[in-house]
């Protein structure tokens, strides 16, 4: 028998822009359907950088958990919850992932069946400390509205983690796209974890040629076995205008038919526009930023686009990206996406390499504590 502690460490976002603290905090006791699991292992997102920054547009009351893509191994189950939402049995020892908490009543949730604007959702990741609703922590509480999925006992940690954020929200920006048009040309900007899922995604999608921008060179590499076909480093060519004159040239001087935002940096966003051809598309995934750009809104009319953006995801998604690594596992490395393990007392110096672009995914591994 699993003996839980009353207490254990989580890191605390106590003041923005500081340094995250380890404090003792109190496990929650499990209501009928709640979870409580032990954390295995939990990524870090360009986007904890910023709300721990205070830059995020979600302004969270502090103390709180961040960690919002978490693997956790399942120590305490809750009466009443015996299967994950594809129907797979749930016992003590298993590992699942979640979405964040919708409510499952509102107009969003059952009218325009977008779950990701419930007017009700409760984030993991932004709550307080005596939620327990955090990975940056050794346990983690989930609670009795949230929906699971359990990850298929073949994939490792360093396969699966990346679902917890950037794959289920690049299958979700995928699905509110209506996919990958059979041989377009596509342009992925960004060669982080959004970035690099796009690009999978686009290669198994049925992409005829693959184009992603972004730094450093070990991402860049990563893209090449992930499916792209040309990149280009934005270290070696740090003007917009030389980059737009290397994808007209790599696209018969039309541009691109799909650019996929997945940087998170503002600028990005009017250099997509920019090069996209005529008729194209625009799928914003990265923007998470509270800081602004001005923009010429003709170009959209001009070029007759479409803009489409995308935030987060819900179960379904998750579901569908670890299917997709399952299945897909031999192919691609997706392991390689994990480039670095931290212990969780050493969360500030894995946020200081993640900000400096050191690391493409850096996780908290508990899988030894």
């Amino acid at each position: 028998m699993t003996i839980i502690p009353k207490t254990c460490k989580a890191a605390l976002l106590v003041e923005y822009g500081k340094p995250l603290e380890i404090h003792e905090v109190p496990i929650p006791r499990v209501e009928p359907r709640g979870i409580l699991v032990k954390v295995e292992m939990a990524g870090i997102c360009g986007t904890d950088i910023h709300q721990r920054n205070g830059t995020l547009t979600i302004k969270a009351p502090l103390p709180n958990i961040q960690g919002h893509e978490t693997i956790g191994r399942i120590v305490a189950l809750g009466e009443g919850r015996t299967m994950d939402v594809a129907e797979a049995p749930l016992k003590i020892g298993d590992r699942i992932m979640w979405a964040h908490t919708d409510c499952g009543e509102c107009y969003y949730c059952e009218v325009a069946r977008l779950q990701v604007h419930c007017s009700q959702r409760k984030g993991y990741g932004f709550a307080s400390p005596v939620a327990l609703r955090g990975g940056f922590a050794e346990y983690e509480y989930i609670s009795p509205l949230t929906k699971v999925v359990r990850v298929p006992d073949e994939l490792s940690e360093e396969e699966a983690v990346g679902v917890g954020c950037a794959f289920r929200s690049v299958v979700a920006g995928y699905e509110r796209l209506g996919g990958i048009n059979l041989q377009e040309t596509v342009v992925v900007q960004g060669s982080g974890p959004i970035g690099l899922y796009s690009t999978v995604m686009a290669r198994e999608g049925g992409a005829g040629k693959i184009i992603v921008i972004g730094a450093p060179t070990g991402r860049l590499e990563l893209a090449k076995k992930w499916g792209a076909d040309e990149v280009i480093n934005i270290e070696a060519v740090p003007d917009p205008a030389r980059r737009k004159e290397m994808v007209m040239a790599l696209t018969n001087g039309r541009g691109p038919d799909l650019v996929i935002e997945g940087s998170g940096v503002p600028a990005a966003f009017n250099e997509g526009l920019d090069m996209i051809g005529k008729g194209g598309r625009y799928l914003v995934l990265g923007q998470s930023s509270a800081k602004t750009v001005e923009m010429q809104p003709g170009i959209l009319n001009g070029k007759g686009l479409t803009l489409v953006g995308s935030i987060s995801a819900a179960i379904q998604h998750f579901y569908k990206a670890l299917q997709f690594i399952k299945n897909k596992r031999t192919k691609y490395p997706f392991a390689d996406i994990v480039s670095r393990k931290y212990q969780l007392e050493e969360i500030n110096e894995a946020f200081t390499n993640m900000a400096a672009g050191k690391d493409i995914k850096p996780v908290i591994d508990n899988r030894n504590r």
